[in-house]
């Protein structure tokens, strides 16, 4: 009887001594990387890959942050298929995350220009820390105004 007694002391400690090492897991860490203070864009991305010049797309921005504030999106626009891309615009953000997706999901509305022809466009993220995130380039990631 002693030896069952003591046998059930050892199994519930050992239980016991178990439950300590359980580590949660932590939903986010499969969808984007989070370094530092700084905003992560996941995407931005058009409706179209193709419109008549000065038409106006919405724009989708999906983006992250933890630990910060974002203060403004930059956005950035090229000519041609090759060169720098140049800042254009910058609107302060609003926030409206996404409990779905776990992302803060934007839609910009962007007025195409009336040059035609081959057409790229970026974005990046200023924290209130002025940190600016790695920036994203339109999905597609070349776009025709026509």
């Amino acid at each position: 009887m002693k030896n069952k007694i003591y046998f059930l002391l050892f199994i519930v400690t050992i239980g016991l001594t178990n439950i300590g090492c359980y580590k949660e897991v932590n939903p986010n860490d499969e969808n984007f990387e989070i370094i530092g203070n700084v905003a992560q864009i996941s995407e931005l991305f058009s409706p179209v890959n193709a419109a008549p010049a000065g038409s106006v797309i919405n724009l989708r921005i999906k983006l992250n942050y933890v630990n910060t504030t974002i203060k403004e999106l930059r956005f950035y626009e090229r000519f041609g298929t090759s060169g720098n891309h140049n800042l254009v615009r910058s609107i302060p953000f609003v926030p409206n995350f996404v409990e779905a997706e776990r992302v803060h999901v934007i839609t910009v509305p962007w007025t195409l220009p009336a040059t035609k022809g081959r057409y790229s466009l970026q974005v990046d993220a200023v924290t209130d820390q002025n940190l600016v995130s790695a920036r994203r380039t339109i999905t597609p990631a070349v776009f025709t105004i026509q």
